[in-house]
C-alpha cells in the first residue's frame, strides 16, 4: 500500500488519526492503487508503521466498511469491496478526456449509494416523494438553506427553486427577464448552453470583452446606453472557460451599472472552486438584482441533475409559472437524494478528497506548462490555455484528436454572431480521467502530442 509516513502526518494536522488514515486508504482504493478484492494490511502492521494505536486502525476499517469500500471477512481480514468499472479495470484506455469538465468519480457513487440504502428503510420518505410538490418540498428547501448557511449564503427557503440543472435556471431567468429581440449582455466567451438559450429564447446576444479581473466596464456601460439591455449573464467566481475571478471592485461597478441602467444580473456559480477560492455570491450583496444560479453538477456529479436558482422575490411567482409551463414539476427523487448526505460527514471528507485531487491535477498541468513556456490559467476543474500564435487551436485540437485526446477549443465558447472575438486559446479539463494513474498517463499523452504538434509545424516553417 503506496502510503507514506508523511503522507499520514500530514493528513494528521486537519483530522484525527483514524479518518486520517481512512481517507488515505479511500485515496489509494479510489485511485486503482489497491484493486478490488486486495486484502488489506494486518491491523498490527499498520499501526506499527503509522506509531499508533490497534484500536485507530480499527476505527478507521470500520469507517472504510460503512462507507462501503472494504468489507470485513470473519477470521481472513479486511479486504477491498470496490470495483471499478470495466473501462478503468483492465488500464486500457482508448480515449484520454480533457475535454469533460467534471469530477473524478473520487467516493460520489458511495454517498449516493448509501442514500438510497437510507431512503429505501423509509416508507414515510418514499411516499412523501411520491406526491405532487409543484413548488418543491419544503424540508427539502429548508435543509439546502441550512447547508448554503454553512458556505455563508444566508437565504430564506422560500426563495430556492429547485430546477432540473442549471440549464434550466438559465433559461427560465431569461424567459421572464426579456421578450423576443430583447438585448441580453454576456461575457465574450461563455458557457455554450447559455448561448443554446438565448437562441431558444429569441433574444439578442451582446458581447461584452473579458479581462483579468472581469468584463470590460467602459465596454459594458457603453452597450447598456446604447441598447438598454434586460439582462446581465456572467460567472464570476470562476469565469468558463477562462478562470477569471472578478474583482470585487468590478462586481461593486457592475452591480451599480445594473441599478443605474435597470438590467438584471444572472450569475452563474456552477463551476466548481476550491475551497481557498470559493468566495460568497454577489446575491448576498443584492438579492433584489441577482438571480442567483447553482447545482450540485460540478462538485458531486453531473447525473444527478439536482440545481437550485435563487430569485428575487418580484419575480417569484413569475419564474415558477414558467417553470411550471416547462414541466409540472421537478423531480423531487434526486432532491431527496442529495438531502440525505450534504449535511453528513462523509460528504465533506468526499469533497476534501476531491479538492486535494484537484490540487494534484493543476500542479502537475502547471508544471507542464511552465515546461514548454505555456500561458495558462486555473482554478477549478479546468485549465485556460492561451496559445502562442504560431499554434492555431483547430489545427492542434484536430491532432489530438487523431490521437484519442479530446479537449475543447475557445470558439465553443463564442456565441456564432461574436465568433471573431475567440481567442486562440483551448480549456483543458482536469476531471474526466477517474483515477490519478489514468489522468497522469493522460497528461503523458497530451505533452506528447504537443511535442508532436511543435515539432511538425517546426518543419513546414
Amino acid at each position: 500500500m503506496k502510503i507514506s509516513k508523511s503522507d499520514f502526518d500530514q493528513t494528521c494536522v486537519s483530522q484525527p488519526k483514524y479518518k486520517a488514515l481512512a481517507l488515505l486508504i479511500e485515496q489509494a482504493i479510489l485511485a486503482g492503487d489497491l484493486p478490488d478484492q486486495q486484502k488489506l494490511p494486518a491491523q498490527r502492521w499498520l499501526a506499527d508503521k503509522f506509531v499508533i494505536t490497534h484500536g485507530t486502525v480499527t476505527r478507521a476499517y470500520d469507517l472504510l466498511e460503512k462507507k462501503g469500500l472494504v468489507i470485513a471477512r470473519l477470521g481472513a481480514g479486511t479486504y477491498v469491496n470496490f470495483p471499478l468499472s470495466e473501462a478503468f479495470a483492465d488500464n486500457s484506455i482508448k480515449e484520454y478526456d480533457f475535454a469533460s469538465s467534471m469530477q473524478p468519480m473520487y467516493g460520489q457513487q458511495t454517498l449516493v449509494k448509501n442514500a438510497l440504502n437510507e431512503l429505501a428503510e423509509d416508507p414515510n420518505a418514499v411516499q412523501n416523494i411520491m406526491t405532487y410538490a409543484a413548488q418543491g418540498v419544503q424540508k427539502h428547501k429548508t435543509i439546502f438553506a441550512t447547508w448554503l448557511l454553512s458556505k455563508g449564503i444566508h437565504i430564506e427557503a422560500d426563495d430556492m427553486v429547485f430546477t432540473q440543472g442549471a440549464q434550466q435556471g438559465i433559461y427560465t431567468s431569461l424567459q421572464i427577464l426579456a421578450q423576443a429581440d430583447d438585448y441580453i449582455l454576456h461575457e465574450s466567451m461563455a458557457y455554450p448552453g447559455f448561448f443554446r438559450a438565448v437562441d431558444a429564447c429569441r433574444v439578442n446576444p451582446l458581447s461584452v470583452p473579458i479581462t483579468s479581473t472581469g468584463l470590460d466596464l467602459d465596454a459594458l456601460e457603453s452597450l447598456c446606453k446604447e441598447y438598454k439591455p434586460k439582462a446581465l449573464y456572467i460567472t464570476p467566481n470562476m469565469q468558463n472557460p477562462t478562470n477569471v475571478q472578478y474583482t470585487s471592485e468590478s462586481l461593486a461597478k457592475i452591480l451599480a451599472l445594473s441599478r443605474q441602467y435597470g438590467f438584471y444580473i444572472i450569475e452563474d456559480d456552477v463551476n466548481y472552486c476550491l475551497p481557498e477560492s470559493w468566495r460568497a455570491p454577489l446575491q448576498q450583496q443584492a438579492a433584489d438584482r441577482v438571480f442567483y444560479v447553482s447545482s450540485l453538477s460540478k462538485y458531486v456529479a453531473g447525473g444527478l441533475r439536482v440545481a437550485y436558482t435563487l430569485v428575487p422575490k418580484q419575480w417569484q411567482q413569475a419564474f415558477n409559472l414558467n417553470l411550471h409551463s416547462q414541466c409540472w414539476m421537478v423531480s423531487t427523487m434526486n432532491v431527496e437524494i442529495a438531502t440525505r448526505f450534504i449535511m453528513k460527514a462523509d460528504f465533506q471528507e468526499n469533497q476534501t478528497l476531491l479538492a486535494n485531487e484537484m490540487r494534484y491535477r493543476q500542479a502537475a498541468y502547471q508544471k507542464l506548462a511552465e515546461k514548454h513556456g505555456l500561458e495558462i490559467r486555473r482554478g477549478g476543474l479546468n485549465v485556460w490555455v492561451l496559445l502562442p500564435n504560431r499554434i492555431n487551436m483547430n489545427q492542434f485540437n484536430g491532432f489530438c484528436a487523431a490521437r484519442n485526446i479530446k479537449i475543447r477549443t475557445a470558439d465553443l465558447f463564442c456565441h456564432p454572431s461574436s465568433i471573431q472575438q475567440a481567442k486562440n486559446g483551448l480549456r483543458v479539463a482536469l476531471g474526466g480521467l477517474s483515477t490519478r494513474s489514468e489522468f497522469d498517463e493522460g497528461l503523458v499523452m497530451f505533452e506528447k502530442a504537443f511535442i508532436e504538434f511543435n515539432q511538425q509545424q517546426d518543419i513546414v516553417i
